[in-house]
């Protein structure tokens, strides 16, 4: 709507000029069609809704006295694994995963929100089945700039996961591996820019990178790092780089198109002790490579309001190193609500 009396302000701006201004006839035709124009723009402009992209972190702040929730489902099929050559190889059976969890955003200050992250993990393979309650993570965010014109809003994060999951005397099909194990930190930045073009169909941009680094772990028999019968030692995670880019287009107010594209990166996982002896009396791997991975998460977003939307769309693999070839299935539901009487007044 401010669009509009601008466009109509400027109008009725050069509609004054030309009174009182000697200008030709020509001019004048060219400054009226000019003001149509920036009107005709302004009626067909909307203040854009978002509810993703699926995976790309915002650098969005949640106002003090405000919350949001963010839940997540995700379905994975695992179909094979890239070797260290990067060629993908098929796994004699697929396995899958369910991985439903919940993203709890609060507003502290307006430079300081904090979030919290719940999950489950559930695993099959050839009609087993086993899972449990996942690592939690909290995490709190820091506001570096807002957005203005030219300058994206920015936004610094640390994140700690808590080894609530389990990760040792696991069955030997591991199955019921539903964590790592470790306290792992995490360092963050991410970017958000809205861009408005020539067309009415606003476009949301997200950028953001994380540093990791993990506690060394203490594993026993089979764990979620491999081993096997009378495995014990130390597990020490390589630390992992991630970059991930989001793109929104709006068709309208309620529906957008919306991309990520992920790529993460980790150094080699080293283990030090007894490594044990798998089921066939072989001697057990625990740990692994160096390993990255490329995917892509192209999704499509429906926005009851500017603070409830649904997001459903699909992850897969594109390339990796040492990582699992892998298609996942993804819903989200987001809603955004005032906290009682810490409400913030409009």
């Amino acid at each position: 709507m401010n669009k509009l009396w601008i466009a109509l302000s400027l109008w009725i701006s050069t509609s004054l000029l030309a009174q009182t201004v000697h200008k030709t006839p020509q001019e004048i035709q060219a400054e009226l069609d000019a003001a149509e124009t920036q009107l005709k723009r302004a009626e067909e402009m909307f203040d854009p809704w978002y509810t993703g992209p699926l995976l790309t972190p915002s650098a969005s702040m949640m106002p003090p006295g405000y919350a949001n929730t963010q839940f997540y489902a995700f379905v994975t099929q695992n179909y094979a694994s890239f070797n260290e050559d990067r060629k993908s190889i098929s796994f004699e059976n697929d396995s899958f995963n369910f991985n439903p969890s919940d993203i709890l955003q609060f507003g502290v200050t307006d430079s300081v929100d904090t979030t919290l992250s719940l999950q489950t993990q559930t695993n099959w393979l050839q009609g087993r089945s086993a899972g449990g309650f996942g690592d939690l993570q909290w995490s709190v965010g820091f506001k570096i700039q807002s957005q203005t014109l030219y300058i994206p809003k920015m936004k610094f994060s640390i994140q700690e996961t808590f080894p609530t999951g389990a990760y040792e005397h696991l069955r030997s099909d591991g199955l019921d591996s539903t964590g790592g194990g470790a306290y792992t930190t995490s360092f963050s930045f991410a970017m958000t820019k809205i861009m408005f073009w020539s067309t009415p169909h606003p476009v949301n941009t997200r950028l953001a990178i994380a540093y990791k680094l993990s506690t060394p772990v203490t594993v026993h028999n089979f764990n979620s790092y491999g081993g096997g019968y009378g495995t014990h030692g130390v597990v020490k995670k390589g630390n992992t780089f991630n970059a991930d880019f989001g793109i929104e287009m709006s068709f309208n107010q309620h529906w957008v198109l919306a991309t990520d594209v992920v790529y993460t990166m980790s150094g080699r996982t080293k283990f030090h002790g007894k490594p044990g002896v798998t089921e066939s009396g072989t001697p057990a791997s625990v740990g692994g490579g160096f390993s990255d991975s490329l995917s892509l998460a192209p999704a499509i977003e429906y926005n009851w309001s500017a603070n409830l939307g649904i997001l459903a769309g699909v992850q897969f693999s594109v390339y990796g190193r040492n990582s699992t070839n892998f298609i996942s299935s993804i819903i989200s539901i987001t809603y955004g609500f005032p906290m009682g009487p810490w409400k913030k007044d409009d």
